[in-house]
């Protein structure tokens, strides 16, 4: 048997160590628990967090699910389980067991902003504003309630809301994760790459094992190189106006009496519609190659 000192300072580390986003360090140090410790529930949901921040949503679904047996009314374990259970996709597993964690305490700002997550990721937003706003009332200042309603804002296309949101949150935490990405998402809407890269590099400094930020820090990098900037008119003005607005020009010089500069200007919108087509395909398989979507 592991002496009790041993112990601790094994459940210590690995507590750090997942919370600094260093899973396979906790899962190490847990490694060294004997049999006993490692079923309390405490050492059951380090081992859980280390394997969802490892991104082992099986294997941390799994620990959750077998510890909620033993446990069944483990608020820690059942919200572990549907932050898991979200990850592998099947949503109203989720949605049970946060629902059984909010039967243990109804009122918990994390339990409630998680209950919404789910029900952005089912497409129900209403029904997770209803959730948030009754969340907020309670609790205000949860930086947790206030994540999900950044979150919320975004996928309702109110960016003004989402910037203001993430602003509040960033004068909570000047580090934190959610504020910084969501900030990086903003600025390559709005086509500033290089912004972006410095608040998706913030995210991954505030969690290492953030690996889509990371992804998305590296193609942020990748959409600063010149070679992009074409794309850019599309991404940031859209298709269509893009189009109108190069006819304007290309008529409006015509119109002008301007023909040689109009030739140009077809000539240029020409190659850059080509260029547009060539690097949509490959920015497309560079993202998924840096595993973001």
């Amino acid at each position: 048997m592991t002496e009790p000192a041993a112990t601790q300072r094994r459940l210590a580390a690995a507590q750090r160590y997942v919370e600094i986003g260093r899973p396979h360090e906790a899962l190490e140090a847990l490694g060294g628990l004997d049999a006993e410790a490692a079923r309390t529930s405490y050492a059951v949901r380090l081992r859980g967090f280390a394997h969802f921040g490892a991104q082992e949503w099986d294997e941390a679904a799994g620990v959750a699910r077998d510890g909620v047996e033993d446990e069944p009314g483990d608020e820690g374990l059942l919200y572990l389980l549907s932050l898991a259970e979200e990850q592998r996709g099947d949503l109203a597993a989720a949605e049970a067991a946060i629902l059984a964690a909010l039967a243990q305490d109804p009122e918990q700002p994390e339990l409630l902003a998680q209950y919404a997550d789910v029900l952005m990721r089912a497409g129900q937003l209403d029904k997770a504003e209803q959730v948030l706003g009754h969340a907020a009332a309670g609790d205000p200042d949860s930086p947790d309630v206030l994540g999900s309603r950044i979150s919320l804002a975004y996928l309702r296309h109110d960016r003004r809301e989402a910037e203001r949101l993430t602003g509040e949150l960033l004068a909570m935490d000047p580090e934190s994760r959610r504020a910084h990405r969501m900030l990086g998402a903003l600025a390559l809407e709005r086509g500033k790459p290089q912004v972006a890269e410095g608040h998706f590099g913030q995210a991954v400094r505030a969690d290492p094992s953030d690996h889509q930020a990371a992804g998305y820090a590296r193609v942020s990098r990748l959409l600063r190189n010149p070679l992009w900037w074409p794309s850019v008119f599309f991404d940031r003005f859209g298709v269509a106006a893009t189009w109108v607005g190069a006819m304007v020009v290309i008529f409006g010089l015509r119109g002008l009496g301007l023909d040689t500069a109009s030739a140009i200007a077809t000539g240029a919108w020409l190659l850059l519609c080509v260029w547009s087509w060539i690097a949509t395909p490959l920015l497309n398989r560079r993202l998924k190659r840096e595993g973001v979507e």
